[in-house]
């Protein structure tokens, strides 16, 4: 079915989520290197992140790499990291609005990633 479209649409069905996904990798290390570390001080209550700040200005990019994600996730989703006592309730209920709108936006780019590159998976199976 893909087949039969103009090469121009299957190059931009195609090629569009690389592009995002490239997008996405450099936003990520954008905002792990210009927000994590007050994202970290933002989170000082939970056991998890708190032993982290001294350490971040000492780590290259893929541990401040990794941290985002980690950090990106434990606020997509706190439940389990509060059962187990990682992170604290308290900092997530008063994490700063402005860097939860920015996880957000990242959550939804990643999201729109994943939906289009299926999508076009389908597409190209059909």
């Amino acid at each position: 079915m893909i087949y039969k479209l103009p090469p121009l649409i299957i190059l931009t069905l195609t090629g569009c989520p690389i592009l995002l996904a490239l997008i996405s990798l450099l936003s990520n290390y954008y905002l792990s290197r210009r927000y994590l570390e007050k994202m970290l001080d933002a989170l000082k209550g939970s056991s998890y992140f708190a032993g982290w700040v001294t350490y971040l200005p000492y780590l290259e990019w893929h541990p401040r790499y990794l941290m985002f994600a980690k950090l990106r996730g434990m606020l997509f989703w706190p439940e389990p990291g509060i059962r187990k006592g990682i992170i604290s309730p308290y900092d997530v209920r008063n994490f700063p609005p402005q860097y939860k709108r920015l996880l957000k936006a990242q959550n939804f780019l990643d999201g729109v990633i994943i939906v289009w590159g299926a999508l076009v998976y389908l597409l190209i199976k059909l």
